[in-house]
């Protein structure tokens, strides 16, 4: 178990190694690359399942995090001011912000109207929008997902979207594996 921080902030990170694995040791204030899932306990407790943990190898690697934390942050921030309506062509934000694997479409045929993400792919935005729906404090379940979506895609393309926007960090499972949340705050 380890706390881990970045200048986004500090998470508790959590590894079950089975006995006799060799993993590592870091000490406080090596720099370390985290691989997991989000979890949740309780309403506000978040940490992360790691599945791999590695040491950073260079200043180069250590940079591009930082750049990939201020662009989420700013993306984000787009994101829900465009969920808001706060935001127009007139933005003060680049256009260029507009590109990448989180473009912005006006009015998908699988985004719900409270949502206009779109990630170009119309599965994962009709999973993605399906998810964001969902009220249920534990999230959508895998089922519900597919039941309201198997017309317009196998379980496999389903499954792989759910792939997609977990590993792209869009949702996260909650109560167990089959259970998900986006991760856009609401």
């Amino acid at each position: 178990s380890y706390r881990v921080q970045d200048d986004s902030g500090e998470i508790d990170v959590i590894q079950w190694l089975e006995e006799g694995t060799n993993q590592p040791e870091y000490g406080e204030g090596s720099p370390v690359k985290v691989v997991g899932s989000i979890r949740s306990q309780g309403q506000d407790k978040k940490h992360i399942m790691a599945f791999k943990i590695g040491g950073v190898s260079n200043q180069a690697e250590y940079d591009a995090h930082i750049l990939e934390v201020v662009y989420s942050h700013l993306k984000l921030k787009q994101l829900q001011q465009t969920i808001n309506g706060q935001i127009g062509m007139s933005s003060d934000m680049s256009q260029s912000m507009m590109g990448g694997g989180l473009g912005i479409q006006g009015g998908g045929a699988y985004v719900s109207s409270s949502s206009n993400q779109s990630f170009g792919n119309k599965n994962y935005d009709m999973v993605y929008a399906l998810i964001r729906q969902s009220m249920d404090e534990a999230g959508i379940d895998r089922d519900s997902i597919f039941h309201q979506a198997k017309k317009s895609m196998s379980k496999t393309e389903m499954d792989g979207a759910l792939d997609f926007l977990s590993s792209e960090g869009h949702i996260y499972s909650t109560i167990d594996e089959d259970h998900f949340k986006t991760t856009d705050g609401d």
